[in-house]
């Protein structure tokens, strides 16, 4: 099984990294939920809503294994790797981790985790953008340095 489960995922990703929208929502259960910092989407016509923003706002859209790459434990799955890809033609480099719960070969429930400030820090634009990503930063780490 966790053979199997390892090529859905990179059966999931990759669709992801071409564009497939359809061969990205084959990935889930009709009443799946995938959980995001954007949001909890439910249901396959959520889960269509987000992954197509996500195609069509991250381009050059690639998934590399980083750390453990991916554990699989019974019916739960974790992918930790990097994300690369451009959003309005900037590109950006983040670690992040995704967790699944699989119904059969399907995922049922699928957590996105990554650091949307370092996106949000390579990506911004003009002085005033990156002065409020810089303050942010500064603020939150406070007293680390």
């Amino acid at each position: 099984m966790a053979g199997r489960t390892e090529s859905i995922i990179r059966n999931f990703v990759g669709a992801l990294e071409k564009g497939d929208l359809d061969g990205a929502l084959s990935f889930f259960t009709e009443d799946a939920t995938w959980y995001t910092a954007p949001g909890t989407f439910k249901g396959k016509d959520e889960i269509k809503k987000y992954a197509t923003w996500l195609i069509q706002a991250v381009s050059n859209m690639k998934f590399t294994d980083d750390g453990v790459g991916i554990l699989v434990q019974g019916n739960k799955a974790l992918y930790q790797h990097i994300l690369t890809g451009s959003f309005e033609g900037i590109a950006f480099k983040v670690p992040a981790v995704c967790t699944y719960e699989f119904d059969g070969e399907k995922c049922k429930n699928h957590w996105t985790i990554n650091d949307r400030l370092l996106i949000a820090k390579q990506v911004a634009t003009g002085p005033i953008a990156k002065k409020a990503v810089s303050m942010i930063i500064n603020r939150t780490e406070k007293g680390l340095r």
